[in-house]
């Protein structure tokens, strides 16, 4: 028990050092093995953990995704047999018998007028048609008639046509 005062305070203090030093390696240490990017970097056994665990979730995500997309045998059945576009070609026979028997009544409720109506009818139409060809008809004779008469075939030729009347 002979120490000094000095030697007990160098003691102290080099006891304080090293408890120091010793809490700050326990610090780092700490840190390494909470932080887990590096543990993921160093830890082979964690490694394959998440790895397992990544293709797990990633296998049951799309095992899920195809049992709710997987159909039902009913539909896989009309969707082999195309049943869908049976039944839009039966649609559309239904729309073409619903035409076909409205011009069949149609037919008969012209049958059930007597003749003089039905060729006034027809006569008008005929009429109508008759007149606007001949519109049509009279319309592209004057144009050749014009054509004719100018003595031009051509809309160069027409222009010179033009210029030498003009003299």
């Amino acid at each position: 028990m002979g120490q000094t005062s000095t030697e007990a305070k160098r003691e102290v203090e080099q006891t304080r050092a090293h408890l120091g030093e010793t809490l700050e390696a326990l610090q780092l240490r700490a840190k390494r093995n909470l932080d887990l990017k590096t543990q993921l970097q160093t830890n082979r056994v964690l490694q394959l953990v998440v790895g397992t665990l990544v293709l797990a979730v990633t296998g049951f995500a799309v095992f899920g995704y195809r049992t709710r997309r997987r159909r039902s045998t009913a539909e896989q059945l009309a969707r082999k047999l195309k049943l869908n576009d049976l039944r839009d070609r039966l649609e559309e026979f239904r729309d073409d018998a619903k035409a076909w028997a409205s011009a069949q009544k149609r037919i008969v409720k012209a049958n059930g007028k007597t003749k003089v109506e039905v060729q006034s009818k027809e006569s008008i139409g005929r009429r109508l048609l008759i007149s606007a060809a001949e519109a049509a008809l009279t319309a592209l004779a004057a144009g050749y008639a014009r054509r004719l008469i100018s003595g031009s075939s051509t809309p160069h030729e027409r222009g010179h046509a033009a210029v030498s009347k003009k003299r």
